[in-house]
Formats: C-alpha cells, sequence, structure tokens
C-alpha cells in the first residue's frame, strides 16, 4: 500500500507540473513573465557567485555603480577593488570577498542597485564564462 500511495502522489505531482507548464505555454505569456530560474538554465551546470550590492551605511538602500574597475574574463582576488559605489554619504571602492573570474556584468556603470541585488555574477574557472554568457 505504501508503495501504491507513493506512486499515486508521485504521479499527481508529475501531472500537476505537466498542466502548470501546458497553461504557460499556450497562455500567450511573453518569456519575459517566466519565473527567473527558467531562463538560467545554462548556469545549472556551472558554478557561480553572485556579487551583491553591499550595504555601505546604515541608511543606504541603493548604490549607484560609477565605475568597474574590473571587467568580464578579469581575475579577482579576495581584496581586489572590483567596483566603485556611489551611496548617499559618498563614493566607495567595494572590494572582492572570493576569488575567481568576473563572468558577467549584470549593473552597468551608471546604474543603480537595490542592496542586495546582484550587480556580476564570479565563476571559479576561466573556461566557465563561457557558459555564463550563452545562459545570460
Amino acid at each position: 500500500i505504501n508503495c501504491t500511495m507513493a506512486t499515486t502522489r508521485a504521479a499527481a505531482v508529475l501531472v500537476a507540473c505537466l498542466s502548470v507548464a501546458h497553461a504557460f505555454q499556450t497562455s500567450g505569456l511573453n518569456r519575459a513573465f517566466a519565473p527567473r530560474f527558467t531562463r538560467r538554465t545554462a548556469l545549472s551546470m556551472v558554478d557561480t557567485t553572485e556579487i551583491t550590492m553591499p550595504a555601505l551605511s546604515s541608511t543606504m538602500t541603493e548604490g549607484k555603480i560609477v565605475q568597474w574597475l574590473k571587467g568580464v574574463g578579469d581575475k579577482v582576488e579576495a581584496g581586489d577593488a572590483i567596483m566603485v559605489v556611489e551611496s548617499d554619504k559618498a563614493d566607495m571602492d567595494v572590494e572582492a570577498f572570493e576569488e575567481g573570474y568576473i563572468a558577467q556584468i549584470v549593473t552597468a556603470e551608471g546604474d543603480a542597485a537595490q542592496v542586495g541585488a546582484a550587480v556580476a555574477i564570479l565563476v571559479e574557472n576561466e573556461a566557465d564564462i563561457a557558459a555564463v554568457a550563452a545562459g545570460g
């Protein structure tokens, strides 16, 4: 009986997933409305780290990237200055906390990002940069 119940539950979950997928495909919705995790399928095979907008003060809610000091493909060591951010108080250099390679810049120079939002993607291996570019 337990095997039958487990199989029935698995079948019900599969049917529910297929129903949602079918509804999405036939609804005419643009891919922009798709959940974010479906747009980065190539990244699932690559170990990535998000570089996020830090809170440079207790009142900061967003920051503007004044300048990227490292670009796509550049090697980054922990402690390297990677960008200059304008906060509500001052412009400050932001350092990397991990080593790797810049694979993608999500927020361009001159654009603002909320504190905690991804501004760049870091990968461990230089060879993974192309996989991130293909997935993004």
